[in-house]
């Protein structure tokens, strides 16, 4: 009976060995996960940051008139769909959703240098027609975007 008792402690204390080994490595695999998951948050983060502080650089450029106001839209609609923002956030910026969605059919980069002088000047004349259409809603959206951005921007820089 004696050696059945030795042989249960023995079996008992290799288990708490094994479960002792198991929860050092559980904790070990616990920490890697925050690590990763920290990194990934700071990433994305940073990702973040650099899409708002473009946006708000595209806008200003805007208000400037440094940037052509149908190419800044187009950005602006690309870069804002980048954050993921709900339809009630989104609903300010709805004229750059406008102006992309009326300019989608224009080729751009290669495409464009491709065109023939022709239809480079109609898909001109078509931007500038939208340009002027909606004029007052892209200025009104352009301040509102710098504003609502650079505000995003100093709460980002703040945390």
């Amino acid at each position: 009976m004696t050696i059945f008792y030795y042989v249960a402690s023995f079996i008992t204390l290799a288990l708490i060995i094994y479960a002792g080994y198991l929860l050092l490595k559980l904790r070990k695999l616990k920490a890697q996960q925050k690590l990763t998951a920290d990194a990934f948050a700071k990433k994305q983060q940073a990702q973040m940051s650099s899409v708002v502080e473009s946006i708000v650089d595209i806008s200003k450029a805007m208000q400037q008139e440094q940037c052509p106001t149908i190419e800044g839209c187009v950005r602006l609609k690309v870069l804002i769909d980048q954050l993921r923002l709900s339809e009630e956030e989104r609903k300010p910026f709805d004229i750059y959703y406008t102006v992309y969605d009326k300019t989608e059919h224009i080729p751009t980069h290669k495409a464009w240098t491709d065109l023939e002088k022709r239809q480079q000047m109609k898909f001109t004349r078509d931007m500038m027609l939208i340009e002027q259409e909606h004029h007052v809603e892209i200025k009104t959206a352009v301040d509102k975007t710098v504003e609502h951005f650079k505000e995003v921007s100093e709460k980002q820089e703040s945390q």
